[in-house]
């Protein structure tokens, strides 16, 4: 068996791990960074057409501006540019135009607070929405449509400490690497010393044998089976794939098992959520009506399978849907072409248009199914009810021996973002230095 020593392991290189394995390097200990896909990023997948077409697979957006993201952003001198256009609401009278969409959320919202007693945000919609239909379906529609929780699962404490992070960094506002997401990714693996990092793709970790101040990771790779030794581990594994049965695909086995983590991980959930991108010949949605949609916007809807649509580019023939929550776990492992057909019919019912018209504009779709990935088992986390300090909990270090990195880590509100990844990453790698330090000194 082929063996690696290193002072840290970091398994897993989405944003949580480059940045980890960064911050670590930068204090001079020698890292292996233990990835099972054969790309880095994770949750994160900017691919290509042969049309040169940015597609996301994964994350799109930065939510407001968040500092960890504006400082890789200027190092790599990357620009974000703002997304703009019109929304548009698909009701009973068809597509009409909003001038002022978040309206009728604002006073949804207004009443979460971490005061009181937890409760779920179903919940909170009947007693704040009481004779108000519309208002409620809009507050369910903008967690479950867009933000990929289930209304009867989430934790208004959570919600209101989410919102405000968000209000901290403009969170209203969305931004987009015209570049590609990717481009993030590689400003910070261009980063790693390679002197001090060794970077492993297609390595699947199976097992993590741990005693306090020792770590050996068992993983197999294109080569076979190799053993990586340290004196501590930064794991960086989604949510979903700590949450594994231990007999499932991508699952990792810790030894000893991680039992005080048991609590935390019942607390949280993987959100589940599925994007597709489709390419057209044209952009035959601007000729179809008075209330044509043109230039850059978003279009929301109670369509069945996508009800949510956004053009990422101005002047480009592409449309995202967004599908989330119990619509993403309906079409989870149903397959592309399914996936493909149901957002079409989507597009029909929403412009009005007859599905033949757009499927001969129909170059291409191209999506990922996250729930079904091993590696990832959904899209980000959310809290539970009751689900108190869940994300601190997981982040804790066990034996200053085992640290914890990734969005489900994050308590301040920041999870399910690339800059709470980020940030969660840097945390972890200066838990490990402060434990070096001690041991040291």
């Amino acid at each position: 068996m082929k063996q690696v020593n290193a002072d840290v392991v970091v398994i897993g290189a989405g944003l949580a791990g480059l940045s980890a394995a960064r911050e670590l390097a930068a204090s001079g200990k020698r890292v292996a960074l233990v990835e099972a896909r054969d790309r880095v990023g994770g949750r994160i997948w900017t691919v290509r057409t042969l049309g040169g077409q940015v597609v996301e697979l994964g994350a799109e957006f930065v939510h407001g501006r968040p500092p960890e993201v504006a400082e890789v952003a200027r190092e790599g001198a990357l620009e974000l540019v703002e997304s703009s256009g019109a929304r548009f609401v698909y009701g009973a009278n068809g597509l009409e135009r909003s001038e002022d969409f978040f309206a009728g959320l604002r006073d949804v919202l207004a009443g979460l607070s971490e005061a009181g007693p937890d409760q779920s945000f179903a919940h909170h919609l009947d007693e704040a929405c009481a004779g108000n239909q519309e208002a409620k379906l809009f507050g369910l529609e903008f967690v479950e449509g867009i933000q990929g929780a289930v209304a009867e699962r989430i934790s208004v404490h959570s919600m209101a400490r989410s919102l405000r992070a968000s209000a901290n960094i403009e969170g209203w506002r969305s931004f987009r690497l015209e570049q590609g997401f990717d481009a993030l990714l590689k400003v910070l693996v261009h980063a790693l010393p390679s002197a001090l990092v060794s970077l492993h793709l297609g390595h699947v970790v199976s097992q993590v044998c741990w005693s306090a101040g020792q770590v050996k990771v068992i993983a197999v790779g294109p080569e076979g089976e190799v053993e990586f030794t340290a004196d501590a581990a930064v794991v960086t594994l989604p949510l979903g794939v700590l949450q594994a049965p231990a007999d499932a695909e991508g699952a990792v086995r810790f030894l000893p098992a991680l039992d005080g983590k048991l609590g935390a991980l019942a607390s949280l959930y993987m959100g589940q959520s599925m994007r597709v991108t489709m390419i057209f010949r044209e952009r035959w949605w601007e000729s179809t009506g008075a209330n044509a949609w043109r230039g850059q916007g978003t279009v929301y809807s109670n369509e069945d399978w996508f009800p949510t649509w956004w053009t990422p580019q101005q002047n480009s023939a592409v449309l995202v849907g967004w599908s989330a929550s119990r619509r993403g776990e309906r079409l989870s492992g149903r397959g592309d072409k399914f996936i493909g057909e149901k957002a079409v019919e989507s597009l029909a019912r929403i412009f009005n248009v007859p599905q033949p018209t757009i499927e001969s504009s129909l170059l291409s779709w191209h999506v990922h199914d996250w729930q079904a990935d091993p590696f990832a088992r959904g899209s980000f986390s959310y809290m539970a009810v009751d689900g108190g300090n869940a994300q601190a909990e997981l982040a804790e270090p066990i034996s200053g021996t085992l640290f914890f990195a990734g969005e489900a880590t994050q308590s301040d509100g920041t999870h399910a973002s690339v800059q709470g990844a980020i940030a969660s990453g840097k945390r972890a790698a200066q838990e490990v230095l402060s434990v070096f330090k001690g041991v040291r000194s």
